[in-house]
Order: structure tokens, then sequence, then C-alpha cells
């Protein structure tokens, strides 16, 4: 009977330490969940670590650049627009000689923007330096609708400057011509360049028609 009762202390002894030893088990599991914060923690970190610093977004907004011809004040107020909106300034292609009323009245043939629109050589000079573009990635690019298509002065630009490399937007301000003929035009003329997307806007057009647009463009 003793020897018995020995017997079972003995297995219970037994059981008793293999009992205990489970949680050596479950403290590996504690350290694999560890390893997944840390990991957690890591990744956040890198977020962190990822969100630009002022400096950076200063580069970034300078990475954009909005450049428009405007005869008539129209162009440039949506310019002024998109520029705000996409926190950089509005640089506008001013020619080497201003057009006046009678150089856009398009009911005289004889007129300045006929006979230039009339010619397919015609390249209006431009007086000011527009090489801004050259650090940037992508160029928004605004004009007004003349005979359908783009004035020739956005040639001069797209010929004085290195598109290579950059994505590029254009908008267009017409009380009722489409964009789609001038980006047909420049896209055949400016292989070389990529033109990405483009839109007309009527005079007047709000801001939030405008942040529409960009979003589309993501």
């Amino acid at each position: 009977m003793r020897k018995r009762m020995l017997f079972l202390l003995c297995i219970l002894i037994v059981f008793t330490f293999t009992a205990c030893g489970n949680p050596k088990e479950n403290n590996n599991d504690d350290i694999s969940t560890k390893g997944s914060d840390s990991k957690g923690t890591a990744s956040q970190e890198k977020l962190v670590t990822d969100e630009p610093k002022s400096e950076e977004k200063m580069g970034k907004k300078s990475s954009t650049a909005v450049v428009f011809f405007s005869a008539t004040g129209t162009t440039k107020e949506v310019a002024g627009i998109l520029a705000g909106v996409l926190e950089t300034d509005a640089v506008e292609i001013i020619p080497k000689e201003a057009y006046s009323s009678d150089d856009l009245d398009y009911s005289n043939d004889n007129c300045r923007a006929n006979k230039e629109m009339n010619d397919d050589d015609s390249r209006p000079g431009i007086k000011n330096d527009l090489s801004v573009i050259k650090e940037c990635g992508t160029v928004y690019i605004g004009y007004p609708i003349w005979w359908g298509t783009a004035p020739r002065i956005i040639q001069t630009f797209f010929e004085t400057y290195d598109f290579s490399g950059k994505t590029v937007y254009l908008f267009c301000t017409s009380g009722g011509s489409g964009i789609e003929q001038s980006v047909q035009d420049l896209q055949e003329k400016y292989k070389n360049v990529n033109i990405v997307s483009a839109r007309r806007f009527s005079e007047g057009v709000s801001e939030e028609e405008i942040r529409e647009w960009l979003e589309k463009l993501k």
C-alpha cells in the first residue's frame, strides 16, 4: 500500500512539472507576437519618415508649373485658379508684341491674329524667360482657342523649350469651340511631348470645376 502511494505521488510530480513546462510554448507565441508588434512599429516609423518635410513640400510644389497665354484675360483667370489649387505660380507667356483689340478683330481678314493663324510657319516671339519649366516634371499649359485650335505662340513655346520627360496637361478657354482639335494638332506636330489630358473651360469657371478635373487626373 505504501509503495503504491509513493508510485502515485511520483506520477503526480511528473505531471505537475510537465504542466508547468507548457507556458514556455506560450512565451514563444508572445515572442512571435512581439515580432509582429515590432514590424508594426517599424511601419509606423516609416510612415513618419516618409512624411515630406516643409522643404520637400516646397520642392514638390515647384515641380509643377502652370503656363498660359491670354490675350484678353479670360485664360489668365482660369490659370490663376488652377495655380491656386495646385499651390504653385501661374506664369504668363508674354508676346514680344502685345495684341491690341485691332489685332484680335477676327472680322477683319487682315488683322494680325487672322494672318498668324493662316500662316503655318508663323511663330510669334515670346518676350519673357519661361525656363522655369526646366525643373518641372508636370506642366499645365493654357490658351484661348483661335480658329478652332491653339494660337501660334503656343507652338513657339513648344519649340523653344525641351519637354522631354515631362507630363503635359492642356487647358483652354472658349465660348463654344472644343479643345480636341488643338490637342490633335499639337500631338501631331510635337510627338515627343507627352500630352496626357486636356480640358476646356468657359468664362467664369469655378474652383470646384477645376478641382473636379484634377481629381479625375489622379
